[in-house]
């Protein structure tokens, strides 16, 4: 089994669901009691959450490539980073170690290309629904032209994510806020959600709300597993 190396900690709920994701994967290929070949650096959530907020993004970066590095001296054969903003560091990340990146957008839109999807829409953190980054790397990929909410709505996603996933907490008042943002999306057009942000999956999944849902957070895992067995 090849050893993978995690960027985590942005925040810590999510790269525990990755680390579940990636045993599950694990003891179903092989059976028995095996788990998964992986090595993580945690970042600091509360360092990252303040570079986020500064758009410190030349921090936020140099952040990331210091944990890439530690993990390629550990012995890592690949990195994965299991937080959707922090992709923006994707490339510097490949750059700096010359080790390959299994980067979330290429998984993610294979599976909705699969799909037949159009009009996704995104959902994650503000910075990823209406930054500079996240959807036109995912416009590198995928022919289809990801919907993007509302002010509105990103600062109701932005609280869910920020004042509830991240401190572990899943409220069913705010899945019922954010399934009816989804159908009304629906009703404009929209064919597909992305759950752009690893966390969402904590409270979203296929069935909440009349569209298919990605999680990046499962597409990814999915796609990580995929490299670690391509030698077996």
């Amino acid at each position: 089994m090849s050893l993978i190396g995690l960027i985590g900690g942005v925040s810590p709920e999510a790269t525990k669901i990755y680390y579940e994701l990636l045993n599950s994967h694990a003891r179903t290929r092989h059976g028995g009691q095996h788990s998964a070949r992986c090595v993580f650096f945690m970042l600091d959530y509360g360092v990252m959450i303040g570079h986020y907020h500064d758009e410190n993004w030349d921090a936020f970066r140099a952040e990331v490539v210091k944990g890439a590095n530690a993990l390629k001296a550990a012995g890592a054969e690949a990195i994965a980073i299991t937080s959707g903003t922090t992709h923006v560091a994707a490339d510097a990340v490949a750059e700096a170690t010359g080790l390959p990146v299994i980067h979330m957008l290429d998984s993610l839109s294979d599976a909705m290309m699969e799909k037949g999807i159009a009009s996704p829409l995104l959902l994650g953190t503000p910075w990823v629904m209406s930054g500079d980054f996240f959807a036109p790397a995912l416009a590198q990929r995928f022919p289809g032209t990801p919907v993007i909410p509302t002010a509105e709505d990103r600062n109701l996603i932005g609280r869910v994510i920020f004042d509830e996933l991240v401190n572990g907490v899943v409220k069913d008042t705010s899945r019922e806020e954010l399934t009816a943002m989804i159908t009304r999306y629906a009703d404009e057009g929209a064919d597909g959600v992305i759950l752009g942000c690893t966390e969402l999956c904590m409270i979203l999944s296929d069935g909440d709300g009349p569209l298919p849902v990605f999680s990046t957070t499962h597409i990814h895992a999915d796609a990580i597993n995929g490299w670690m067995a391509k030698d077996e």
